[in-house]
């Protein structure tokens, strides 16, 4: 066997111990203090309870970024939590600890139900018949939508 062979080996057993010790982990917003958020219908008031509660902090490995990416399920367009630029690179492609963020994420931890908007597109909609609104103008949207609809009949 050759020298690179062994040592290719040796960095493939460390890289799989380290992958296992990080997928053993829980997010670290599991371990924060859960906050008491008024109900509320105005979306501002309930993104910054989430960041109130985050205080900078990624939800799944801690870290305090300047600049927080805010993650979202693309199935329902409903806000999940802050994650830093690294672990949102990261969570579409991992099955162990993000897994876990999925299963229980900051909103769901503070039971808020938070439709993401993005500047460029607007509020994202779901993908999936699971759709959870909270915004007012989404039932005036499904409504003007089925107005139209029975127009075109």
């Amino acid at each position: 066997m050759a020298l690179r062979e062994i040592r290719d080996a040796g960095f493939a057993a460390q890289d799989e111990q380290r992958l296992q010790r990080f997928n053993a982990r829980v997010p670290e917003c599991w371990s924060w203090k859960p906050a008491a958020v008024s109900p509320s219908d105005d979306p501002a008031a309930l993104r910054r309870a989430l960041h109130d509660w985050q205080a900078g902090r990624c939800a799944v490995c801690g870290f305090r970024a300047i600049r927080m990416v805010l993650d979202h399920d693309h199935e329902t367009g409903l806000v999940r939590g802050l994650l830093c630029r690294s672990c949102n690179l990261i969570e579409p492609h991992d099955d162990g600890l993000f897994e876990r963020y999925r299963e229980r994420p900051p909103a769901k931890i503070l039971h808020l139900e938070l439709r993401y908007f993005d500047s460029r597109n607007g509020w994202a909609q779901p993908t999936s018949s699971r759709q959870l609104d909270n915004h007012p103008a989404y039932a005036l949207a499904a409504k003007l939508g089925e107005r139209l609809a029975k127009d075109d009949a």
